[in-house]
């Protein structure tokens, strides 16, 4: 993987520190991953397929097919088509006969003694005023403090 990166970066004309710069991560990952000395991480790869859209996944990841999207599309004879599953959705589905459901409703109405009070409730919003820092205080483990005090 760590050819095809750096394949990737002669292709787009970034030496490693600008192309660490244009997806987003520290140059000395790219350093790490140039020498050999770390794989690249899941986020390095999702950096570089998020700031090159048109970098074939399974080409960066395994080495299969062109390094390109558009070029493994326009190319038939080398990459095999996957079936659609949604292609056929409609010829494939069993037709539904219709049916009409009819529904009765009846109320049913209980004893009238065990009725409930009804509660109302009121919510207030009450708008305090803005307040100001005064003064931070902070302690440190060795039984010391500090105070800071913004300015006026």
């Amino acid at each position: 993987m760590k050819d095809r990166i750096s394949q990737l970066m002669k292709a787009e004309g970034f030496p490693p520190s600008k192309f660490a710069d244009e997806i987003g991560i520290q140059r000395a990952v790219i350093s790490h991953i140039s020498t050999g000395r770390n794989d690249p991480s899941k986020d390095v790869i999702i950096k570089i397929l998020e700031r090159f859209p048109d970098i074939n996944p399974d080409w960066l990841l395994f080495g299969r097919g062109h390094m390109r999207r558009n070029k493994a599309d326009n190319d038939s004879h080398t990459t095999t088509a996957l079936p659609n599953l949604f292609e056929n959705a409609a010829q494939t589905q069993p037709e539904r006969k219709k049916t009409t459901e009819i529904r009765q409703e009846t109320e049913v109405k209980r004893p009238t003694e065990a009725v409930q009070p009804q509660v109302k409730e009121t919510i207030e919003i009450r708008e305090t005023p803005a307040r100001k820092i005064v003064r931070i205080m902070v302690f440190y483990s060795n039984n010391t403090h500090e105070i800071f005090v913004p300015e006026k």
